[in-house]
């Protein structure tokens, strides 16, 4: 093991804190969007339901509904103007080719955003909604899933690298957990 100078050590110690400081405030100050679960309800029922949706202020960016749109499947089920002001968007949920109600809905938004020095931009989002049989439930956005596939215990001995998500590196960086040959590694040269 190599001995550093103390001044050395001050500037690794600083540098990490403040990487500490800068990962903690980037998840403090996440995004807040109208989509977001705590700043929308739905009410209703299966076949006929209600969207709300609110202007914000107090200590969020000011944030204004426009135009809110619900789809099942590629059908649209429902589309109102809010025109800037709090909106109760009405969806009737009917499937016309099984007779029957969709049981997952999107329903997107486009709203205005005014930040602290007046700017004015115009956002959009989305979120997925599931009947349970009492209630409509946000559903998580994870994202697309990804992951290696099964793999026989033959395969896999061949010296391919991959990354944590599945995919092949050609090129590892130092300090990157990586999968080859089954076994998870840590590149350190």
């Amino acid at each position: 093991m190599k001995n550093i100078s103390k001044s050395t050590g001050y500037l690794i110690v600083a540098a990490f804190w403040l990487s500490i400081c800068l990962l903690w405030s980037t998840k403090t100050q996440a995004q807040i969007t109208l989509c977001d679960s705590n700043m929308t309800y739905t009410t209703g029922s299966q076949y006929q339901l209600e969207i709300a949706f609110a202007v914000t202020g107090n200590s969020l960016p000011v944030m204004a509904p426009l135009y809110a749109i619900t789809y099942g499947g590629q059908s649209t089920l429902g589309e109102d103007s809010c025109f800037g002001q709090p909106c109760n968007h009405i969806v009737y949920n009917y499937n016309m080719s099984t007779g029957m109600p969709y049981d997952t809905i999107t329903t997107c938004l486009s709203y205005t955003l005014t930040d602290t020095l007046g700017y004015v931009d115009t956002m959009s989002c989305c979120f997925n909604q599931v009947w349970d049989g009492q209630a409509w439930l946000r559903m998580a956005n994870m994202g697309t899933p990804t992951g290696i596939e099964e793999l026989m215990k033959h395969e896999g001995m061949n010296n391919i690298i991959y990354d944590m998500l599945g995919r092949e590196v050609i090129n590892p960086i130092k300090g990157v957990m990586y999968i080859r040959n089954n076994k998870k590694f840590i590149v350190v040269r």
